[in-house]
């Protein structure tokens, strides 16, 4: 018997995390990342940027439901979405169980991934890219907020964790932030992808949060554990309006009557808590991200 191939996710500097590979089914470059799709043993499909994984076909499910669920129930009437990001096309699966939402805008800057995505992880999608009520954007996501008039019921930022060196860390800062509320109508919500919550690289989530409060009136973050992620993540809600009511999360999820794998009714309202040591890096990460001063990781 042959020994099982390995595939390594080598984007960290302190670890490497290896997944037994039986096939690789795509493995090539973009203009912005290396991309490599594998079949892994344990995660089935998987989607690697820059050796870094982005999401696996056994638990995709609840990156996106978190993602996109709370967002949208949050708001009374969502009828317009924007999403930055989402290559894969699952976040616009969700969004698409939404029959009142009468457009949907994806603004990705990856051409050549869409397009491997659309063919090799079509699952992901499961038909959200023929919607009617979407139209998809090949550019710069925030060049297309500082462009556009439209305002959107909610706004989602479906971004990987940039690099010290990528363009997209323009994409972390106040600035930016400021450019999504403008473009957030009057109970608009936003959602933003908030990194992963491991205790030695909490600083950059800590600053992300307090630089998205330093623009929303109320801002939340909350916590999910991702399998093939290795570690708890996050994703950071904002509200242009007054604080929710959670016990309403969960009845209007339940109002919808979807067909979801991860979230509850009951599961929903208690999802926005984070544990003690999240809480005191807030409090002691402050500094706000800008334009002028973007380095995610300065102290």
């Amino acid at each position: 018997m042959n020994d099982p191939l390995w595939f390594a996710e080598d984007g960290s500097k302190n670890l490497i995390i290896q997944y037994r590979c039986l096939r690789t089914v795509y493995s090539g470059r973009s203009r912005y990342a290396r991309i490599d799709i594998v079949d892994t043993a344990e995660y089935g499909r998987m989607l690697f940027l820059d050796g870094i994984a982005q999401s696996a076909e056994e638990d995709e499910f609840i990156y996106h439901e978190s993602l996109v669920h709370p967002a949208m129930l949050l708001h009374p009437k969502p009828r317009s979405v924007c999403i930055i990001g989402g290559a894969e096309g699952a976040t616009i699966r969700e969004v698409a169980k939404y029959q009142d939402v009468n457009r949907v805008v994806m603004v990705d800057i990856d051409e050549e991934l869409v397009k491997v995505c659309k063919q090799h992880l079509n699952s992901w999608s499961n038909g959200a890219y023929e919607d009617p009520r979407l139209q998809l954007h090949i550019g710069d996501g925030r060049k297309f907020l500082e462009q556009t008039d439209e305002t959107f019921d909610v706004i989602m930022v479906d971004l990987n964790d940039p690099t010290e060196d990528s363009p997209a860390i323009y994409l972390f800062t106040q600035e930016f932030y400021q450019l999504v509320h403008q473009r957030l109508g009057k109970e608009g919500i936003g959602c933003f992808q908030g990194t992963d919550l491991q205790p030695t690289r909490l600083k950059l989530h800590a600053r992300i949060y307090n630089t998205i409060s330093s623009v929303f009136p109320w801002v939340t973050s909350y916590p999910y554990m991702l399998p093939s992620f290795h570690c708890l993540h996050s994703f950071i809600l904002a509200s242009k309006g007054k604080e929710p009511n959670f016990l309403d999360l969960g009845h209007a999820l339940q109002a919808r009557n979807f067909k979801l794998k991860y979230l509850t009714p009951p599961f929903l309202q208690t999802l926005f808590h984070m544990p003690a040591y999240v809480e005191q890096a807030y409090v002691e990460n402050q500094e706000v991200i800008t334009d002028a001063k973007p380095s995610l990781y300065s102290s």
